[in-house]
């Protein structure tokens, strides 16, 4: 049984968690992450996982379900507003690329620098943003990474670099930051099979 297999999202009696899980499932319907081509809901719902497994809850726990809505559907910031409030859609806004940064390395560097101004909770959903993409790209074969990268417009070597920079960012941001460990981790195992 494959890990996205036994992926559980979070459980929560929160209507807004389970409302905003809901909303991620129906407007990512249909599409695929380039690594792992599995339905694209399923980083997402680690990404949640990640924070709840950390103790969060709440509006934390529906920006982590939303995060790619803006950027990866016709879904606009306003409407996460509308549905989801003021909180939710501030974080979704903050971990949200700007699409007219053309270049793979440019635009992840902007997001990462837009993120650490926008305040710790979005740093934090972030960092675990960070930790479930290394774990997306350590389920690729070796073999199969170069085509990856390829689908994704970058190489595993560029993502390590990145990676490097965004460990020692936010480690500068806040050394105690949740997930931090794991960055490291997975970013030492990574560069171990490069």
């Amino acid at each position: 049984m494959s890990e996205a297999a036994t992926r559980v999202e979070p459980t929560s009696d929160s209507d807004l968690v389970a409302a905003a899980l809901r909303f991620a499932r129906r407007v990512h319907l249909g599409q695929y992450r380039k690594q792992t081509l599995e339905q694209f809901v399923e980083h997402p719902i680690a990404v949640a996982r990640l924070l709840s497994d950390h103790g969060f809850a709440g509006g934390m726990i529906a920006a982590a379900y939303l995060h790619d809505v803006v950027e990866k559907t016709p879904v606009g910031l306003d409407e996460v507003r509308e549905r989801f409030g003021p909180e939710v859609a501030s974080l979704v806004d903050a971990l949200t690329e700007e699409g007219h940064i053309d270049s793979y390395c440019d635009r992840k560097r902007d997001l990462r620098h837009r993120v650490l101004a926008a305040g710790r909770d979005p740093v934090i959903i972030y960092t675990a943003d960070r930790v479930a993409n290394m774990r997306d790209w350590r389920r690729v074969a070796p073999d199969r990474r170069p085509e990856v990268g390829a689908r994704l417009d970058t190489t595993l070597d560029e993502r390590l670099e990145l990676w490097n920079e965004d460990l020692a960012e936010l480690t500068a941001f806040d050394a105690e930051l949740p997930f931090l460990a794991e960055v490291e981790i997975e970013l030492r195992v990574l560069q171990s099979e490069a």
